[in-house]
């Protein structure tokens, strides 16, 4: 263990009501930082995180509302002076409950079924949450349509530089050979979105609240020896649209096959459904986003904007056909999903 990260823990754990015996650092990344610590209460886990005071509080409130409201999350540990975090040299630091647990895993159905369960319990439990301090630090739910314009504008950009580069590599090649089929699902994409009913459950949410996760996944869900489902991480809570979550999860797990899979889709949305029923107009708005080519667009955004320095021009290459294939099978499912939405509807 680093001496100056140990220091930096033991001033940190100093605010607690607890004694150090080990420290161990399970991830460092800049800006963020996870410790396990052995106290005498047993394990904690020390995070840092790359955010300032209103985005902590928020994120101890939502995790209180939560965890009121039914869902597994390891709580929040006050220190001394009853706050939720410590403020150390301009950083921040919560400090948690351990949870123990192992990740589920897509390929076994029941526990892909039992990720969308959780998921629809979430977002049931978050309903209604109001933040004391005033304004939500992070309210996706009125930037999609100008998100998803500004990232096919983009699209429409790369295709016009790349056109014109006389010594095209085979990364250009893919792209500009395929850019056409998706910015055509941009456009059917977006004018779907042009629809009442898109713009009423928008404006019924900023009434109602509900909270997306943004990252309601294998890495950060835990399957407790009690058989609960466990949710952490809840660094990126934005208030939206459940069709986020949904969108995500589905595009993760479709991505892993390679090709989408329409009775995996049914499946995976009945089981949804059981635990927070969506309209078949709401399922329409989920259909829309997920018809937009976001796996083809993180993939070339990464490589034009330069995100990922370490990655090889091949990794990237590979990278890119996967997502192509993966986009490339979706219509087909994505239409036969909407001709059977009244099957998964009544499965509420």
């Amino acid at each position: 263990m680093d001496t100056i990260f140990a220091e930096v823990v033991k001033r940190v754990i100093s605010h607690y009501p607890l004694k150090v015996d080990n420290i161990y650092l399970l991830s460092f990344k800049g800006k963020k930082a996870v410790w396990s610590i052995e106290t005498d209460i047993g394990e904690v886990i020390m995070k840092k995180v790359p955010f300032d005071e209103n985005h902590i509080k928020f994120m101890i409130h939502a995790i209180d509302y939560l965890r009121d409201n039914g869902i597994h999350t390891p709580g929040v540990i006050n220190t001394d002076s009853g706050e939720g975090y410590v403020k150390l040299d301009d950083e921040y630091f919560v400090v948690f409950e351990a949870v123990y647990g192992r990740s589920p895993e897509y390929e076994h159905e029941d526990e892909l079924l039992m990720i969308l369960r959780g998921m629809a319990s979430f977002h049931k439990a978050s309903k209604g949450i109001e933040f004391p301090k005033g304004e939500f630090p992070s309210f996706l739910l009125t930037e999609w349509k100008s998100d998803l314009q500004r990232r096919y504008e983009k699209l429409l950009k790369w295709k016009e530089q790349r056109s014109q580069v006389t010594d095209k590599n085979e990364f250009d090649k893919q792209f500009l050979k395929h850019v056409e089929t998706f910015l055509k699902q941009c456009q059917t994409s977006l004018s779907m979105l042009n629809d009442p009913n898109f713009d009423q459950w928008v404006e019924e949410t900023k009434v109602t609240k509900s909270l997306c996760h943004q990252d309601f996944a294998a890495g950060n869900l835990a399957i407790g020896s009690e058989g609960n489902l466990y949710v952490f991480d809840m660094d990126s809570l934005t208030v939206d649209l459940p069709v986020r979550d949904m969108r995500k999860i589905l595009n993760k797990v479709m991505k892993k096959q390679t090709a989408w899979d329409l009775q995996l889709m049914i499946k995976m949305m009945k089981a949804y459904q059981e635990v927070k029923p969506l309209t078949k107009e709401q399922y329409h708005i989920l259909t829309a986003d997920i018809l937009f080519p976001h796996l083809f667009y993180g993939q070339v955004s990464k490589y034009y904007e330069n995100r990922e320095e370490k990655w090889t021009n091949e990794k990237h290459i590979s990278k890119l056909n996967d997502m192509i294939a993966t986009e490339l099978s979706k219509e087909t499912v994505l239409q036969g999903f909407l001709t059977q939405l009244e099957e998964v509807v009544q499965h509420g």
